[in-house]
């Protein structure tokens, strides 16, 4: 889709202005070249890069799997010399390029790592962000809301302690279990 926005405004003439007269199809070959180069001249660095770390790893390899071979046919034994330590720091530093280009240089994923650090910054302001005054409120008063039924409910769970005659004498109300057994109607 980016190759297609990049050529439509050359072809159609969009991206020119209309006091200009309209170029032949050279000039716009040419700045469809240009273009081109530029926008992906990073990208195909990388991938040359790329390749000849491909290519350093392969004959890096290969040299220090003949230079051992060749070691062990002659006495049995392989000894580390230069062939076989330089063929391994061949092979080592073409591994770090490589992975350089692909994990680290290459604009997608510079690209994806700002996107995934916005991301992280953005959760960790939301986190950071302060509790209203509102939500408070309202916290505290569901606090008190299940502290009072814990309260209510532990109340009626234990038993009232045994006492010999209960004395009432300013209770307005009557008290509950002689009220149940009184007839409220007679039938």
């Amino acid at each position: 889709m980016k190759w297609l926005s990049l050529f439509l405004p050359f072809f159609l003439g969009l991206g020119s202005k209309h006091d200009k007269p309209r170029r032949n199809l050279k000039e716009t070959a040419l700045e469809i070249y240009d273009a081109i180069t530029i926008r992906s001249r990073a990208a195909v660095f990388l991938t040359m890069a790329g390749l000849c770390a491909i290519a350093f790893i392969c004959g890096g390899f290969f040299i220090f799997l003949l230079e051992s071979t060749k070691q062990y046919d002659r006495a049995g034994i392989i000894i580390w010399n230069s062939t076989l330590i330089s063929s391994g720091l061949l092979v080592l530093l073409a591994l770090a390029g490589l992975s350089y280009v692909y994990f680290m240089a290459w604009p997608g994923v510079q690209a994806a790592r700002n996107r995934q650090e916005v991301r992280a910054e953005e959760q960790r302001r939301q986190q950071e962000h302060p509790v209203g005054s509102l939500e408070q409120a309202f916290a505290a008063l569901v606090m008190d809301f299940v502290k009072e039924r814990e309260f209510k409910r532990e109340h009626r769970s234990t038993p009232p302690p045994p006492s010999q005659e209960p004395s009432r004498p300013y209770a307005s109300r009557p008290d509950p279990e002689v009220a149940s057994e009184t007839p409220t109607s007679y039938h």
